[in-house]
C-alpha cells in the first residue's frame, strides 16, 4: 500500500495549548509551497488536555485537511501518546516532535529534498537548544548539500554523536519501526529505545543534516518530582537490553560509564525538581550502578544534601547566569 505522505510531524501533547500554537505556527507558514503541502501531515495526539487544546487543533484543522487531531480518554502518559501519534500517522517517514519544539523557517524544503534521495532507516537534524522565535521564523534557504551525511554504521553514527536521544530530531521509517517490539520498553524512553532498536536491525543506512533545522524547547515539566532519576536508572535498563540487538558490549558498556559519569548531575538536577531522599531511591540507585562504586559514592553524598539547599543553589546559579 502506498504512502499517502512522505512525512507525518506527529505531536503528543497534554496541557500546553500555548506552546502548540507556535508549534504549529512555525510548521503551517511552510504549508504556502504546496509541495511541502502536499508531503506533510500532522499528527497531534492529545493525551486529554483539560486546557484548550481541542478547540485549538480543531481551529488549525478547519484551515488545513493535512491536520489530525486525536484525543484520548484518558491520559496513557507519554510513551503510550507518542506511540498512538505513529499509529495514526499515514506518511513513509514520521517524525515525533514536542509541542514545544519549534521547525525552523524552510527547513521541511531541506528534510523533505533529504528523504526523496534514497531510503534510509533513520534521519536525525542538528538542532538549536533554546527556542528564539524570531530566528525560527526567519526563512533559510540553500543549505549545501555537503551537510546531508550518510552511515552505514549504527554504532558509529550513535558514537559520532547523529544519534542523541533527544525527542525533536527524529525522523524514521515507520514501516521498519513497526517490525519493532512496543510493549517492552522503558519507562520515558520508547521514543528512543524503538529506534536503537530499530537501526540495528535494518540494512537501510542512516542519514544526518548537519544543520540546525530545530529549536528545541526547555520545559522541564516533565522532571517533577525527581523524574530525573528514574529517566537515568531507565536509560541503563535500556543499554542492557541492546546487545541482543547486535551492539558490541564494548561499545555498549561505554555508553554505560558514560550514564554512571552524569548520574551524579542527574540527581542534582532530581533533587532541585523534589526527589524523595528515601531508602527506596538509595536502593534503585545502587541495584542499577553498584558496578560503579566512584559514582555511587559522589552520588550517595549528593542523594543526602537537604533538597531545599540544592534549590536554592540552582537559584543562585541561574541568578549569576544572566
Amino acid at each position: 500500500m502506498e504512502d499517502k505522505y512522505l512525512l507525518s510531524i506527529c505531536i503528543p501533547t497534554y496541557n500546553r495549548a500555548d506552546y502548540l500554537k507556535q508549534c504549529l505556527d512555525n510548521i503551517v507558514r511552510q504549508f504556502g509551497d504546496k509541495k511541502i503541502k502536499d508531503s506533510i501531515e500532522i499528527v497531534i495526539s492529545d493525551n486529554a488536555s483539560k486546557d484548550n487544546t481541542e478547540n485549538l487543533a480543531k481551529e488549525y484543522q478547519s484551515r488545513w485537511d493535512n491536520i489530525k487531531y486525536f484525543r484520548n480518554e484518558k491520559n496513557l502518559g507519554p510513551d503510550e501518546n507518542m506511540i498512538n501519534s505513529v499509529l495514526k500517522a499515514e506518511g513513509r517517514y514520521c517524525w515525533t516532535i514536542g509541542d514545544d519544539d519549534f521547525i525552523q523557517n524552510g527547513g521541511l524544503n531541506f528534510i523533505i529534498s533529504s528523504l526523496e534521495k534514497k531510503p534510509v532507516s533513520l534521519l536525525t537534524i542538528n538542532f538549536n537548544p533554546f527556542i528564539d522565535l524570531d530566528a525560527c521564523a526567519k526563512k533559510i534557504e540553500n543549505i549545501d548539500e555537503k551537510l546531508l551525511m550518510y552511515f552505514d554504521s549504527p554504532e558509529k553514527f550513535w558514537s559520532d554523536g547523529y544519534c542523541q536521544g533527544i525527542f525533536g530530531i527524529l525522523i524514521f521509517n515507520k514501516k521498519l519501526w513497526l517490525e519493532i517490539d512496543r510493549n517492552n520498553y522503558e519507562k520515558l524512553w520508547a521514543y528512543y529505545e524503538i529506534i536503537l532498536k530499530m537501526i540495528a536491525r535494518s540494512d537501510l543506512p542512516l542519514a544526518h543534516i548537519n544543520y540546525p533545522l530545530a529549536f528545541i524547547g526547555q520545559d522541564y515539566r516533565w522532571n517533577e518530582n525527581g523524574t530525573a532519576l528514574l529517566v537515568s536508572v531507565n536509560f541503563k535498563k535500556l543499554l542492557d537490553k541492546l546487545t541482543d540487538y547486535g551492539y558490541s558490549k564494548k561499545f555498549i558498556n561505554t555508553k554505560k560509564l558514560i550514564i554512571a559519569k552524569s548520574l551524579p548531575t542527574a540527581i542534582l538536577s532530581a533533587k532541585s525538581y523534589g526527589l524523595k531522599c528515601s531508602f527506596s531511591n538509595l536502593k534503585l540507585i545502587y541495584k542499577n550502578f553498584y558496578n560503579y562504586p566512584i559514582y555511587v559514592f559522589a552520588t550517595a553524598l549528593i542523594f543526602f544534601i537537604p533538597n531545599t539547599i540544592v534549590k536554592k543553589l540552582k537559584s543562585i546559579k541561574n541568578k549569576l547566569k544572566k
